[in-house]
C-alpha cells in the first residue's frame, strides 16, 4: 500500500480517547446507542497488541434478549447476529474513501500501511509523545481516535456494528467477544445493556465561557460531566451572532484524560485585531459520529492589555503624623486607565485592603491618616478594560521598640473530654496585637508556641489527650503589640487531667488442662496505677447467666480453677483495677474444653458457580458420615461480618442464592452440626 500522509491537528495536551486506558487483562470494550430504528454498537480492543490481533481473527455478537414489554423473560433468548467474524474491510475497498475522507486515511494507514509516521504536527506536548510512541501504539491510539469521529470509518474497520433486527418494548444484552483461539491469546468479551424504548438525544455542551484578552479570546467549557459521551467537539464563530463557521476542519480533543487534571476545555481563539465583538458557540460529538446541538452562545472582544506598572518611590510622615506616599507612572499611559487605587496592609504579605479609590490619572500622591505602628502599600493602575496592574509593596514604620507588660491572672480547667478554658486579664496598653497562647507536657520543658496568630481574646480553648501517660499540662501567655514586640511570659499554670483512662489489659500467657483442673496463667496489667485484677468465668453451656467472678488478687499471676468439669466448655478472661476505680477492657477470652475433641471434616467439596445471565449464583457440597443433624451457611459482602443465611437438613446439598448484585464479592461459610462434637467450618469466596 503507498504511504499515507496524516495531517491531524488533535487540541491540548496527551492522548486521551476513549479506550485508550488499557488494561492488565486483555479484553473488550462496548458501548451502545439507540438511533431511530436500529442499535449502534462501538467497541475496542483494551490494548494495542490485542487489536492487532483481533484484526486478523474477527469480532463475533451475540444478542441475548431479556425483557419484552417490562416483563424479564425466564429464559433469555440468544441470537448470533454475525455469521462470520467482522473484520476490517480489504485494502482495495478503502481507496475510493482516503481522498475525501481524512478519518478512513488515517485508519486505513494504521490497518494496512507498511510504516506509520504522524507526521507535520502543530508542535506542543502531543507532537513530541506521538514522536516517541511505538509505531503499534501509534497505530492503535490514531485508529481508535478517527473511528470515534466517523461511524461509517468505525464500521469499516471492525469496530462498529448496526442492529437492525430490533423490536420496540425490548431490552438486549449484548457480548463483543474476538475470534481470536484460546491457544494464542485469551480475551474478555464485552457486554453491554440497551433499552430499544429508551432513546435519548445528546446534550447540549454547557458553562461555555468567553475570556478576551490582547488580540484573542480564551473559550473554557465544561468537560468532566460530559467525557463518557463527547469524545471531540467544534468550536464555532460568528460575527453577527447567526451565521456561525467552524474554526478548523478538525474536531477538538481532550488530550489529558489522567487523574487531577483539568475539568475544562480550553481553547484559544485568535485575533487580528482588538475590541471587535465575537459570538461563540461548541457542539459536542459522540463515539458515534453524532453531533449535539450547539451551546449558549457568549460573545467576547479582545482588549488591549495594561502594561505600564505604578512604582511607589517613597514614603513619608508628615507633621501631623500622616503618611504620604508617591508614585511614578508613565505619562502617555494616562489615556489607557481611569485611576489609581491606594492599597494597605499590616504585613507585607497581606491581605492588603483598598483605602482610597478614584485617584485622578494625573496624580502621583495621596495621604494616608490612619497610621499602624507597620504600614504597607501598593499602588494600583485601574485599566479601561478592568484590567489593574499593580506596584510592588513599599513599608513605613513609626519607631516603637519598648514591648508590653506580661500578661497576668491566667486561669483555667480542663473537662472530662479535654477541652482546656484558659482565660487572663487584658493588657491596658493601646497598641495591643494581641496574645500567644504556649504549652508543655512536662514540668521542666521549654514551653512551646500552639497558636499561629496572636489570639485577639482574653480567653482561648485549647484540647488535649485525656487518655495519655501525661497526668498534667503547662500553659503561659504573653502579649503582643502592632510593631509584634513580645511581652515576658506570664506565670506558668498546672493544670491536671481528669482520670479517665482505664489501666492496660492483663493478657493470658498460657494455661494447661489436667484432671484435677484449668491451670490458668496471665501477665498482670503494666499500668503504675492498677490496685487489683479479677478472673471470671462462663459456663458456655449456660452462657445466660453471664461471668462469674472467680478469684481476686493484686500481685498474684496464676490460678488453678479446680471447679471445671470434665467434658464441659469454658471461657475466662481477667481485668485490672485501677486506683481510680477505673476498670480495664477485659483480656482477650481463654476458651478451654475439658476434654478435648479435635474438629471433623464432614463436609466435602464446597463450591459455587456464577451464572451472570439468570443472575444467581449456585452453591454445592458433599456430606460424608451419619453423625450431622443439619446444615448452617453464613453469607456476607467483602468486608463485612458474616451472618447466618441458611438452615437446612443434611438431605439438601445443593442451593441457589439469587439475591445478588454484580461486581460483588461474596463470601460463603459452610457448618455441619453434629450430634457430638463439631465440624470444619468450609468457605468460598465468589466474585459475581
Amino acid at each position: 500500500m503507498r504511504k499515507i500522509s496524516i495531517l491531524l491537528f488533535l487540541g491540548i495536551g496527551l492522548m486521551n480517547t476513549w479506550m485508550y486506558a488499557q488494561d492488565s487483562i486483555p479484553s473488550v470494550k462496548v458501548i451502545s446507542r439507540i438511533d431511530d430504528d436500529k442499535i449502534m454498537l462501538r467497541w475496542a480492543a483494551s490494548n494495542p497488541q490485542t487489536w492487532q490481533k483481533a484484526n486478523a481473527y474477527g469480532y463475533t455478537i451475540e444478542r441475548f434478549t431479556i425483557k419484552r414489554n417490562g416483563v424479564k423473560l425466564p429464559h433469555p433468548e440468544k441470537k448470533i447476529l454475525t455469521s462470520t467474524p467482522i473484520l476490517p474491510n480489504p485494502l482495495e475497498t478503502w481507496e475510493s474513501f482516503i481522498e475525501t475522507n481524512d478519518y478512513a486515511a488515517i485508519i486505513a494507514q494504521a490497518l494496512y500501511g507498511e510504516d506509520f509516521e504522524a507526521g507535520n504536527m502543530q508542535e506542543g506536548n502531543f507532537a513530541r509523545i506521538v514522536n516517541k510512541a511505538k509505531e503499534i501504539e501509534q497505530r492503535f491510539a490514531f485508529a481508535l481516535l478517527a473511528a470515534d469521529m466517523d461511524f461509517e470509518i468505525a464500521k469499516k474497520a471492525g469496530l462498529g456494528f448496526e442492529d437492525t433486527t430490533v423490536n420496540e418494548g425490548e431490552v438486549y444484552f449484548y457480548s463483543v467477544k474476538t475470534a481470536i483461539p484460546e491457544g494464542i491469546l485469551v480475551v474478555e468479551s464485552g457486554t453491554v445493556y440497551a433499552d430499544f424504548s429508551k432513546k435519548s438525544e445528546l446534550p447540549t455542551p454547557i458553562d461555555l465561557i468567553a475570556v478576551g484578552q490582547e488580540k484573542s479570546i480564551l473559550l473554557t467549557w465544561e468537560y468532566e460531566m460530559f467525557k463518557t459521551v463527547f469524545t471531540s467537539y467544534f468550536v464555532e464563530r460568528s460575527d453577527d451572532g447567526t451565521d456561525f463557521e467552524r474554526l478548523g476542519d478538525t474536531p477538538l480533543v481532550n488530550m489529558n484524560g489522567k487523574p487531577g487534571t483539568p475539568r475544562r476545555m480550553y481553547y484559544a481563539d485568535t485575533l487580528s485585531q482588538n475590541n471587535k465583538t465575537y459570538h461563540y458557540r461548541v457542539v459536542g460529538i459522540s463515539p458515534f459520529g453524532k453531533h449535539s446541538p450547539p451551546s449558549e452562545i457568549v460573545t467576547g472582544q479582545g482588549i488591549k492589555k495594561l502594561e505600564v506598572t505604578p512604582h511607589i518611590s517613597k514614603t513619608e510622615f508628615d507633621a501631623s503624623g500622616a503618611i504620604q506616599v508617591y508614585w511614578d507612572f508613565e505619562k502617555v499611559a494616562e489615556s489607557e486607565i481611569t485611576g489609581f487605587e491606594l492599597n494597605w496592609a499590616s504585613q507585607e504579605k497581606g491581605p492588603y485592603t483598598v483605602v482610597k479609590k478614584n485617584i485622578q490619572p494625573h496624580a502621583r500622591q495621596t495621604t494616608f491618616n490612619e497610621v499602624d505602628p507597620s504600614n504597607y502599600f501598593t499602588v494600583s493602575a485601574i485599566g479601561k478594560n478592568n484590567q489593574k496592574t499593580t506596584s510592588f509593596a513599599a513599608f513605613a514604620q513609626t519607631i516603637d521598640s519598648i514591648p508590653p507588660h506580661n500578661p497576668v491572672g491566667l486561669t483555667g480547667t480542663v473537662d472530662t473530654l479535654g477541652v482546656v478554658k484558659l482565660q487572663w486579664t487584658a493588657n491596658t496598653e493601646r497598641d495591643i496585637l494581641g496574645y500567644r497562647i504556649f504549652k508543655g507536657n512536662l514540668e521542666k520543658e521549654e514551653l512551646v508556641q500552639i497558636t499561629v496568630s496572636p489570639v485577639l481574646k482574653t480567653t482561648y480553648t485549647d484540647t488535649v489527650q485525656v487518655k495519655s501517660l501525661n497526668k498534667k499540662v503547662f500553659y503561659q501567655v504573653a502579649a503582643v503589640d502592632r510593631r509584634y514586640n513580645m511581652s515576658k511570659y506570664s506565670e506558668k499554670i498546672t493544670l491536671k487531667k481528669p482520670d479517665i483512662v482505664p489501666p492496660s489489659s492483663p493478657i493470658f500467657s498460657t494455661y494447661e488442662v489436667k484432671e484435677d483442673g484449668v491451670y490458668l496463667y496471665w501477665i498482670n496489667s503494666s499500668s503504675n496505677d492498677v490496685s487489683g485484677h479479677r478472673l471470671y468465668r462462663k459456663h458456655i453451656a449456660e452462657a445466660n447467666k453471664g461471668w462469674k467472678l472467680i478469684f481476686k488478687t493484686d500481685t498474684i499471676t496464676s490460678y488453678t480453677d479446680a471447679n471445671a468439669k470434665s467434658g464441659e466448655h469454658y471461657q475466662y478472661a481477667i481485668f485490672a483495677i485501677d486506683e481510680s476505680g477505673l476498670q480495664s477492657s477485659p483480656s482477650t477470652p481463654l476458651t478451654i474444653t475439658m476434654q478435648r475433641n479435635a474438629p471433623q471434616q464432614v463436609v466435602k467439596n464446597f463450591k459455587g458457580v456464577v451464572d451472570r445471565l439468570i443472575e444467581k449464583i449456585d452453591l454445592s457440597w458433599k456430606i460424608t458420615g451419619e453423625q450431622v443433624s443439619e446444615v448452617w451457611i453464613y453469607k456476607n459482602v467483602k468486608s463485612s461480618m458474616p451472618v447466618l443465611w441458611k438452615q437446612l437438613p443434611t438431605s439438601i446439598t445443593r442451593i441457589t442464592d439469587t439475591h445478588v448484585s454484580p461486581n460483588t464479592e461474596y463470601t460463603y461459610l459452610l457448618k455441619a452440626i453434629l450430634k457430638k462434637g463439631y465440624s470444619t467450618l468450609e468457605t468460598v469466596n465468589i466474585t459475581y
